[in-house]
């Protein structure tokens, strides 16, 4: 069963559950107030009676005309002496069941059942001298009353008949209407199912309820997910240049050595070297690969506490070696106490100076600095700088500013991506500012805790 048939389902039998025992209530209440009302009736004849004829002819046989008056449809009079012989009756309309007379010493009014009929009795005692000389009866059949109650059964029964049929009709339509965002959102992922293709709802600017927030979140979830399959279609496509690239470079130099390598050792060599370079490139490819895609699942931080000059004049202590460059740091303070995760600090500053060594030309600058708020690492090279046009991109997988000197300074393009990653890990931010033939600027916040 649909979600919204249970709704208009469940909102029906609420309904009713209230509709029935409210009408109820409403019928029984009013039937009783109109039982007592023609109860009262009836006392109200049975008391003129009393003040209009003297006791002494109510209880003289023979003066039925007497009460015949008083009589209205279906009711019964009735006078009865001490011994509950009938002296006087009148009746009119109406077969009465055969009710027992009797004598009562005090005034008494009641409805009893007679073979399925509802009868109205009330008996008053005459009294003649403070002495009780004889009982009147008043027994009537309340059909008027009946059929008015019957009446408004019917019409009750039939008001509640059409609220039924409208609030089943209301209700399946309220559903349809609350739950359309939904059907639209299982239809369009069925879509998507079928044809790959990323596809949004409309949405209704006019209303800002809780079905438009989640079309408007659902709409923001495939825009997600639409540039996430974007992202991986250019990653895999761009793996596959890196991948295709190198072993084109190797299948060429294996052709070479096949043909001519054995006649000629110097292109043997050559061609083994070549080979070499571009197997530790795809090496590292794959390696920066793995390290990305491990970032990208693992959020967890080992911190710990220590200080980030003496970090750094490590990191230059393992880079200097291997350049004629100039690595300088500069600090405003001897020591700044950093609480963070080490190595992933550690390795993000070996990502930003391992890409200054490439692509700068003489001077590397290495600024350590302190705000109220945040540490900062500034990473400074004198290379040729980046075009304003191209800053955006650098952090995307694969891309590299200068792709024809990519296999001169050993580049992958997948450096800043994992930087990035990092930072974010590390709740930081990086920034990058560059000017053309004059250098980067790499600028690295961190926050206080």
């Amino acid at each position: 069963m649909k979600l919204k048939t249970k709704a208009a389902l469940l909102s029906f039998v609420w309904l009713i559950g209230i509709l029935c025992p409210l009408t109820s209530i409403i019928y029984l209440l009013y039937a009783q107030s109109e039982q007592e009302e023609a109860l009262e009736s009836v006392q109200q004849v049975s008391s003129a009676i009393m003040e209009n004829i003297l006791p002494s002819q109510l209880v003289q046989a023979g003066n039925s005309q007497l009460l015949r008056r008083y009589l209205t449809n279906h009711t019964m009079i009735r006078v009865l002496d001490q011994s509950s012989t009938i002296k006087n009756q009148a009746q009119r309309g109406y077969e009465f069941p055969a009710i027992q007379p009797k004598i009562t010493l005090t005034p008494e009014s009641h409805t009893e059942e007679f073979n399925h009929e509802t009868v109205m009795i009330v008996r008053t005692p005459i009294l003649q001298d403070q002495d009780v000389i004889g009982t009147l009866e008043l027994i009537t059949v309340p059909v008027e009353l009946q059929q008015s109650l019957l009446r408004l059964f019917s019409i009750m029964c039939i008001v509640a008949l059409i609220a039924i049929f409208f609030s089943i009709s209301a209700s399946f339509l309220l559903s349809k209407m609350l739950f359309l965002p939904i059907s639209r959102i299982i239809q369009a992922m069925k879509n998507i199912e079928t044809s790959l293709e990323i596809k949004k709802l409309p949405l209704d600017r006019k209303s800002k309820d809780e079905l438009f927030q989640l079309s408007e979140t659902f709409n923001h979830l495939m825009a997600r997910i639409e540039a996430s399959m974007q992202k991986q279609r250019q990653f895999i496509s761009d793996a596959s240049h890196e991948f295709k690239t190198s072993l084109t470079i190797m299948d060429g130099y294996a052709s070479l050595m096949s043909r001519w390598g054995y006649e000629n050792m110097d292109l043997h060599q050559e061609a083994l070297h070549a080979v070499q370079e571009e197997c530790a490139r795809m090496k590292q490819v794959t390696y920066q690969l793995l390290e990305l895609a491990k970032l990208e699942h693992e959020g967890r931080l080992t911190i710990s506490k220590f200080d980030l000059v003496k970090l750094c004049h490590e990191s230059i202590q393992l880079f200097q070696p291997l350049t004629s460059k100039v690595i300088e740091l500069s600090h405003d303070q001897s020591s700044i106490i950093l609480q963070t995760d080490l190595f992933k600090l550690k390795q993000l500053i070996f990502i930003i100076l391992d890409n200054a060594l490439k692509y700068g030309q003489q001077h590397i600058g290495l600024y350590l600095s302190t705000t109220p708020s945040s540490y900062r690492i500034t990473i400074e090279d004198d290379g040729l700088g980046i075009h304003p046009e191209e800053l955006p991109l650098v952090f995307e997988r694969f891309y590299r500013v200068d792709r024809s000197r990519s296999r001169q300074t050993g580049g992958s393009g997948l450096g800043l991506s994992i930087a990035q990653r990092l930072i974010t890990q590390l709740k930081g931010t990086i920034e990058i500012s560059s000017v053309l033939e004059a250098g980067t600027s790499v600028t690295l916040t961190l926050p206080l805790s």
